[in-house]
C-alpha cells in the first residue's frame, strides 16, 4: 500500500489476526489499542475513555490519548488505527504500544522543537508518563521502520 506522507515512504499497512497473534499480545496491550479505537470513534469516545480509566489512567492521561487522536489524523503521523472492533492488529498500532513502552522507560522524554514531528512526539510522552503512572504493562518487541523513526535519537533532546 502506498504511503500517505512523504516522510515515510516505505510505510505498508501489515495486520495481524488477534488470534494469528496469540499471547505476545497481553490483555492490557488489547484493552488499550481497544480504547484508543474506541477513542477514535465520536460516536465510542465516552467508551474509550471509561476503558482507559478502567486501565487505571487519570484524568491527564485520558486527556493525552484524547490529544494524541488528532495529530495520528495528520498527514504526517505514521500510525493509522483500525476501527473499533477490528479483529486485527497494524503493525502501526504495535509500533504506538512500543514507542509508548520505550518513551516512558527514559528519564527525560524531550522532542526536538524544529522537527515535523515535534507535536506528535511530544503527544506520544505525555502518553508515555500516563500508561507508566498507570502501571500499565506492556511488552518489548521489534519496531517497524515506522515506528524506528518515531524513537529517531535525532528527533529527541538528548539528557546529560
Amino acid at each position: 500500500m502506498a504511503s500517505r506522507s512523504p516522510l515515510f515512504p516505505t510505510r505498508v499497512n501489515y495486520r495481524v489476526n488477534y488470534r494469528a497473534f496469540g499471547r505476545q499480545f497481553g490483555r492490557g496491550e488489547q484493552a488499550l489499542l481497544g480504547a484508543l479505537r474506541q477513542l477514535h470513534d465520536p460516536d465510542l469516545q465516552p467508551d474509550g475513555v471509561a476503558q482507559l480509566s478502567a486501565l487505571g489512567l487519570d484524568a491527564a492521561g485520558c486527556d493525552a490519548f484524547i490529544g494524541l487522536l488528532p495529530l495520528l489524523a495528520t498527514p504526517a503521523a505514521p500510525i493509522d488505527l483500525l476501527p473499533a472492533g477490528s479483529p486485527f492488529i497494524a503493525a502501526s498500532e504495535l509500533d504506538l504500544l512500543v514507542c509508548l513502552l520505550r518513551i516512558a522507560q527514559w528519564r527525560h522524554a524531550r522532542p526536538r522543537e524544529d522537527q515535523p514531528l515535534a507535536a506528535l512526539r511530544q503527544q506520544l510522552a505525555r502518553c508515555a508518563s500516563a500508561v507508566q503512572a498507570a502501571h500499565l504493562p506492556l511488552r518489548q518487541r521489534s519496531l517497524s521502520p515506522v515506528g524506528l523513526r518515531l524513537l529517531d535519537p535525532g528527533g529527541w533532546v538528548r539528557q546529560r
